[in-house]
Protein backbone atom coordinates (compact mmCIF):
# COMPACT_ATOMS: atom_id res chain seq x y z
CA UNK A 1 0.00 0.00 0.00
CA UNK A 2 1.23 3.47 -0.86
CA UNK A 3 2.47 5.82 1.87
CA UNK A 4 3.22 9.53 1.74
CA UNK A 5 7.01 9.57 1.78
CA UNK A 6 8.85 7.69 -0.93
CA UNK A 7 12.25 7.45 0.74
CA UNK A 8 13.25 4.03 2.11
CA UNK A 9 10.62 3.49 4.86
CA UNK A 10 11.52 3.13 8.53
CA UNK A 11 8.28 1.21 9.12
CA UNK A 12 7.16 -1.87 7.23
CA UNK A 13 5.71 -0.94 3.86
CA UNK A 14 3.64 -3.46 1.91
CA UNK A 15 2.28 -4.12 -1.57
CA UNK A 16 -1.04 -5.24 -0.09
CA UNK A 17 -3.96 -4.78 0.35
CA UNK A 18 -4.39 -2.61 -2.76
CA UNK A 19 -3.65 -3.88 -6.26
CA UNK A 20 -1.27 -1.03 -7.06
CA UNK A 21 2.31 -2.12 -6.55
CA UNK A 22 4.53 0.40 -4.80
CA UNK A 23 7.84 1.56 -6.30
CA UNK A 24 9.49 0.97 -2.90
CA UNK A 25 11.64 -2.09 -2.23
CA UNK A 26 12.08 -3.70 1.18
CA UNK A 27 15.74 -2.68 1.59
CA UNK A 28 18.93 -4.69 1.48
CA UNK A 29 19.01 -7.63 3.90
CA UNK A 30 15.36 -7.39 4.94
CA UNK A 31 12.90 -10.27 4.59
CA UNK A 32 9.19 -9.50 4.40
CA UNK A 33 6.13 -11.77 4.27
CA UNK A 34 2.68 -10.55 3.21
CA UNK A 35 -0.14 -13.02 3.96
CA UNK A 36 -3.80 -12.65 3.07
CA UNK A 37 -7.17 -14.28 2.64
CA UNK A 38 -9.99 -13.15 0.37
CA UNK A 39 -13.44 -14.06 -0.91
CA UNK A 40 -15.20 -12.78 -4.01
CA UNK A 41 -18.66 -13.42 -5.38
CA UNK A 42 -18.18 -13.84 -9.10
CA UNK A 43 -21.54 -14.65 -10.67
CA UNK A 44 -24.93 -16.39 -10.45
CA UNK A 45 -26.37 -19.14 -12.64
CA UNK A 46 -29.96 -20.18 -13.22
CA UNK A 47 -30.67 -23.79 -14.12
CA UNK A 48 -33.44 -26.37 -13.91
CA UNK A 49 -32.41 -27.13 -10.31
CA UNK A 50 -32.47 -23.47 -9.25
CA UNK A 51 -30.22 -20.44 -9.01
CA UNK A 52 -26.76 -20.90 -7.54
CA UNK A 53 -23.92 -18.53 -6.72
CA UNK A 54 -20.19 -18.89 -7.38
CA UNK A 55 -17.58 -17.69 -4.87
CA UNK A 56 -13.81 -17.68 -5.23
CA UNK A 57 -11.65 -18.00 -2.10
CA UNK A 58 -7.94 -17.44 -1.62
CA UNK A 59 -6.58 -18.67 1.72
CA UNK A 60 -3.86 -18.04 2.10
CA UNK A 61 -2.14 -15.90 -0.49
CA UNK A 62 1.57 -15.51 0.25
CA UNK A 63 4.09 -12.99 -1.05
CA UNK A 64 7.69 -13.31 0.17
CA UNK A 65 10.13 -10.46 -0.50
CA UNK A 66 13.87 -10.26 0.13
CA UNK A 67 16.06 -7.23 -0.47
CA UNK A 68 19.21 -8.10 -2.37
CA UNK A 69 20.12 -4.39 -2.60
CA UNK A 70 18.59 -1.10 -1.49
CA UNK A 71 17.04 -0.72 -4.94
CA UNK A 72 16.23 -4.36 -5.79
CA UNK A 73 14.33 -7.26 -4.27
CA UNK A 74 13.44 -10.84 -5.10
CA UNK A 75 9.80 -11.94 -4.89
CA UNK A 76 8.03 -15.29 -4.54
CA UNK A 77 4.25 -15.65 -4.52
CA UNK A 78 1.74 -18.49 -4.21
CA UNK A 79 -1.87 -19.02 -3.14
CA UNK A 80 -4.32 -21.78 -2.32
CA UNK A 81 -7.59 -21.34 -4.21
CA UNK A 82 -11.14 -22.62 -3.87
CA UNK A 83 -14.13 -22.22 -6.20
CA UNK A 84 -17.37 -22.71 -4.26
CA UNK A 85 -20.86 -23.29 -5.68
CA UNK A 86 -23.66 -22.40 -3.27
CA UNK A 87 -27.36 -23.29 -3.43
CA UNK A 88 -26.74 -26.35 -5.58
CA UNK A 89 -27.22 -29.98 -4.54
CA UNK A 90 -24.16 -31.87 -5.75
CA UNK A 91 -21.82 -34.29 -3.99
CA UNK A 92 -18.88 -31.88 -3.92
CA UNK A 93 -19.71 -28.22 -4.60
CA UNK A 94 -16.10 -27.06 -4.12
CA UNK A 95 -13.03 -27.12 -6.35
CA UNK A 96 -9.69 -26.54 -4.59
CA UNK A 97 -6.03 -26.41 -5.54
CA UNK A 98 -2.84 -24.39 -5.72
CA UNK A 99 -2.40 -21.55 -8.17
CA UNK A 100 0.80 -21.11 -10.21
CA UNK A 101 4.03 -20.17 -8.44
CA UNK A 102 5.08 -16.59 -9.19
CA UNK A 103 8.78 -15.69 -9.20
CA UNK A 104 9.99 -12.18 -9.87
CA UNK A 105 11.88 -9.05 -8.96
CA UNK A 106 11.27 -5.36 -8.30
CA UNK A 107 13.96 -2.87 -9.33
CA UNK A 108 13.89 0.83 -8.51
CA UNK A 109 14.56 3.03 -11.54
CA UNK A 110 14.49 6.58 -10.16
CA UNK A 111 13.54 8.64 -7.11
CA UNK A 112 10.77 11.22 -6.99
CA UNK A 113 11.89 14.69 -8.08
CA UNK A 114 9.42 17.49 -8.82
CA UNK A 115 7.18 16.14 -11.61
CA UNK A 116 9.15 12.91 -12.03
CA UNK A 117 7.50 10.10 -10.04
CA UNK A 118 9.26 7.54 -7.89
CA UNK A 119 9.48 4.65 -10.37
CA UNK A 120 10.24 0.94 -10.29
CA UNK A 121 9.77 -1.95 -12.69
CA UNK A 122 8.38 -5.34 -11.66
CA UNK A 123 9.15 -8.45 -13.70
CA UNK A 124 7.73 -11.89 -12.94
CA UNK A 125 6.92 -15.30 -14.38
CA UNK A 126 4.11 -17.62 -13.27
CA UNK A 127 5.19 -21.25 -13.31
CA UNK A 128 2.65 -24.13 -13.37
CA UNK A 129 4.03 -26.78 -11.01
CA UNK A 130 1.10 -28.98 -10.01
CA UNK A 131 -0.74 -30.58 -12.93
CA UNK A 132 -3.41 -32.00 -10.60
CA UNK A 133 -4.63 -28.53 -9.60
CA UNK A 134 -7.50 -27.14 -11.74
CA UNK A 135 -6.11 -23.63 -11.21
CA UNK A 136 -2.81 -24.28 -12.95
CA UNK A 137 -2.26 -22.89 -16.43
CA UNK A 138 -0.88 -25.12 -19.17
CA UNK A 139 1.78 -22.52 -19.96
CA UNK A 140 4.34 -20.37 -18.22
CA UNK A 141 3.12 -16.78 -18.00
CA UNK A 142 5.05 -13.51 -17.84
CA UNK A 143 4.13 -10.10 -16.40
CA UNK A 144 5.72 -6.66 -16.27
CA UNK A 145 4.61 -3.49 -14.51
CA UNK A 146 5.89 0.01 -14.13
CA UNK A 147 5.07 1.21 -10.61
CA UNK A 148 5.02 5.00 -10.12
CA UNK A 149 4.10 7.29 -7.24
CA UNK A 150 3.85 10.98 -6.31
CA UNK A 151 3.78 12.62 -2.89
CA UNK A 152 0.87 15.09 -3.03
CA UNK A 153 1.08 16.44 0.53
CA UNK A 154 1.94 15.43 4.07
CA UNK A 155 -1.26 13.36 4.14
CA UNK A 156 -2.00 12.25 0.56
CA UNK A 157 -0.07 10.31 -2.09
CA UNK A 158 -0.96 9.04 -5.55
CA UNK A 159 0.39 5.87 -7.12
CA UNK A 160 -0.31 4.08 -10.38
CA UNK A 161 0.75 1.03 -12.39
CA UNK A 162 0.87 0.26 -16.10
CA UNK A 163 1.82 -3.13 -17.47
CA UNK A 164 0.78 -6.34 -19.14
CA UNK A 165 0.77 -10.10 -18.81
CA UNK A 166 1.15 -12.88 -21.35
CA UNK A 167 0.38 -16.59 -21.45
CA UNK A 168 -1.40 -16.73 -18.08
CA UNK A 169 -4.53 -18.54 -19.20
CA UNK A 170 -6.23 -16.06 -21.51
CA UNK A 171 -5.48 -15.86 -25.25
CA UNK A 172 -3.14 -13.06 -26.30
CA UNK A 173 -1.88 -10.28 -24.05
CA UNK A 174 -3.72 -8.60 -21.16
CA UNK A 175 -3.12 -4.97 -20.25
CA UNK A 176 -3.03 -3.99 -16.57
CA UNK A 177 -3.66 -0.59 -15.02
CA UNK A 178 -4.29 0.78 -11.53
CA UNK A 179 -4.66 4.16 -9.83
CA UNK A 180 -4.62 4.49 -6.04
CA UNK A 181 -5.05 7.51 -3.74
CA UNK A 182 -3.72 6.92 -0.22
CA UNK A 183 -4.02 8.96 2.97
CA UNK A 184 -2.24 8.82 6.33
CA UNK A 185 -5.20 9.33 8.67
CA UNK A 186 -3.64 8.88 12.11
CA UNK A 187 -0.28 7.82 13.47
CA UNK A 188 -0.84 4.12 12.78
CA UNK A 189 -3.80 4.16 10.35
CA UNK A 190 -3.74 4.63 6.58
CA UNK A 191 -6.51 4.32 3.99
CA UNK A 192 -6.79 4.09 0.22
CA UNK A 193 -9.29 4.22 -2.64
CA UNK A 194 -8.41 2.59 -5.95
CA UNK A 195 -9.52 1.98 -9.51
CA UNK A 196 -7.90 -0.88 -11.41
CA UNK A 197 -8.55 -3.31 -14.22
CA UNK A 198 -7.48 -5.85 -16.79
CA UNK A 199 -7.76 -5.39 -20.55
CA UNK A 200 -7.63 -8.79 -22.33
CA UNK A 201 -6.80 -8.71 -26.01
CA UNK A 202 -9.70 -10.95 -27.02
CA UNK A 203 -12.13 -10.75 -24.10
CA UNK A 204 -14.31 -8.20 -22.29
CA UNK A 205 -12.38 -5.79 -19.98
CA UNK A 206 -12.59 -6.24 -16.22
CA UNK A 207 -12.72 -2.95 -14.26
CA UNK A 208 -12.97 -2.77 -10.46
CA UNK A 209 -13.07 -0.27 -7.59
CA UNK A 210 -11.88 -0.95 -4.05
CA UNK A 211 -10.77 0.68 -0.83
CA UNK A 212 -9.35 -0.29 2.53
CA UNK A 213 -7.31 0.49 5.63
CA UNK A 214 -4.05 -0.63 7.22
CA UNK A 215 -3.07 -0.59 10.88
CA UNK A 216 0.58 -0.52 11.93
CA UNK A 217 0.99 -2.52 15.16
CA UNK A 218 4.70 -1.74 15.29
CA UNK A 219 7.35 -0.89 12.73
CA UNK A 220 7.63 -4.53 11.57
CA UNK A 221 4.01 -5.71 11.78
CA UNK A 222 0.89 -4.53 9.90
CA UNK A 223 -2.76 -5.60 9.58
CA UNK A 224 -5.06 -4.74 6.67
CA UNK A 225 -8.70 -4.91 5.60
CA UNK A 226 -10.15 -4.06 2.18
CA UNK A 227 -13.10 -4.64 -0.09
CA UNK A 228 -14.50 -3.61 -3.43
CA UNK A 229 -16.98 -4.08 -6.25
CA UNK A 230 -16.84 -4.96 -9.92
CA UNK A 231 -17.78 -2.36 -12.50
CA UNK A 232 -18.08 -4.33 -15.75
CA UNK A 233 -19.98 -7.47 -16.67
CA UNK A 234 -16.90 -9.68 -16.42
CA UNK A 235 -15.99 -8.38 -12.94
CA UNK A 236 -16.97 -10.04 -9.64
CA UNK A 237 -19.99 -8.60 -7.85
CA UNK A 238 -17.95 -7.85 -4.73
CA UNK A 239 -14.82 -8.96 -2.89
CA UNK A 240 -13.38 -8.72 0.65
CA UNK A 241 -9.81 -9.29 1.82
CA UNK A 242 -7.85 -9.23 5.06
CA UNK A 243 -4.21 -9.89 5.83
CA UNK A 244 -1.14 -9.55 8.00
CA UNK A 245 2.41 -8.60 7.00
CA UNK A 246 5.64 -8.79 8.94
CA UNK A 247 9.26 -7.85 8.34
CA UNK A 248 12.43 -9.41 9.71
CA UNK A 249 15.35 -6.98 9.98
CA UNK A 250 18.80 -7.88 8.70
Amino acid sequence: MTNVSYSQPENIFTDRPDQTESPLTVGRGFFQAELGASIEKTREFSSVIGTFKVFNHSYPSVLLRYGVANNAELRLGAEFLQEEYRNIEVDDPNTTGLGPLTVGTKIKICSEKKYIPETAVLLSVSVPFNKESPFQSDYTGAEFRFAMAHTLSRIFSLSYNLGGEFGSGSPGATGIYSLSLAASLLKNFSAFAELYGYLPEKEIPDHRFDGGITYLIDKNLQLDLSGGIGITKESPDYFISTGVSFRLPE
